[in-house]
């Protein structure tokens, strides 16, 4: 009897593995690494939905995922530069690692006319229109700007009001802002919050913006606590994920 026999030998199946390896592992690794970013993007945007008060769309979206490639096994979740606005880091760093709060575009606009000292930061008065997230709203901080004349220090905010329009609301008597400072209006104003007033007629005035010392934050958003974690528990159940997608329905049909 003629024996048939199958051989394959051990260098065969050496070279087999390792060209399965230069192929598909790095496609398998790319795969893992940039689900596994876009699972840290998906647990730091609930994170500031915890962490923070009614958060903006602008700040859900601060985050970026730059994925990996097989050529580039890298993947990046990073802040946003800001495309005009202001960069979310700027402001959401201080949360981050604490510290101090830096100045959003208004206020540097009202820093730049003099309006505000370099030191002073901006917070809302009982008397302003608040947005949806509890800040001052745009279209306040833009007749803001506009009536005291620091729209055009401002990038961020632009005037929607022409010399037309500001007489014809002068003539309306809408009311007016103002700045006030203590002592600046008599003896009266010794006791006033220094910030910018809005007087609907000559009886009444209401704070609008109150200038305040720097605020000092504490850390509120475990940014790169809750990264690691996540990398921690998503990595190797997203290999495993890559290596039946890309590996293992190959051998599949090989089979």
């Amino acid at each position: 009897m003629v024996a048939v026999r199958y051989r394959v030998e051990t260098s065969d199946v050496i070279k087999a593995l390792r060209n399965l390896a230069e192929r598909d592992a790095p496609i398998v690794t790319a795969y893992a690494l940039t689900k596994t970013a876009q699972d840290i993007k998906a647990e730091e945007i609930d994170t500031m939905k915890a962490v923070f008060d009614r958060p903006t769309r602008f700040t859900l979206n601060a985050l970026y995922v730059k994925p990996a490639t097989k050529t580039d096994l890298v993947a990046e979740v990073y802040f946003k530069d800001g495309f005009g606005s202001v960069p979310a880091w700027r402001y959401l760093g201080p949360q981050v690692d604490g510290g101090a709060r830096v100045h959003k575009s208004f206020e540097r606009a009202l820093i730049r006319s003099g309006i505000m000292a370099q030191g002073e930061f901006a917070v809302p008065g009982k008397g302003a229109t608040l947005d949806s997230s509890g800040n001052i709203s745009g279209g306040t901080i833009t007749r803001i700007l506009s009536q005291l004349g620091a729209a055009e220090q401002s990038s961020g905010y632009k005037a929607n009001q022409t010399a037309k329009s500001r007489a014809r609301a002068k003539k309306k008597n809408v009311g007016r802002y103002f700045v006030l400072r203590p002592g600046a209006g008599g003896r009266a104003d010794r006791n006033v919050a220094p910030g910018i007033y809005y007087r609907a007629d000559l009886r009444e005035m209401v704070p609008v913006i109150v200038f305040v010392k720097p605020p000092r934050y504490q850390k509120r958003f475990p940014f790169f606590e809750r990264a690691q974690a996540v990398f921690q528990q998503k990595l190797v159940p997203r290999a495993r994920e890559g290596w039946d997608r890309f590996v293992g329905s190959k051998l599949k049909r090989a089979a």
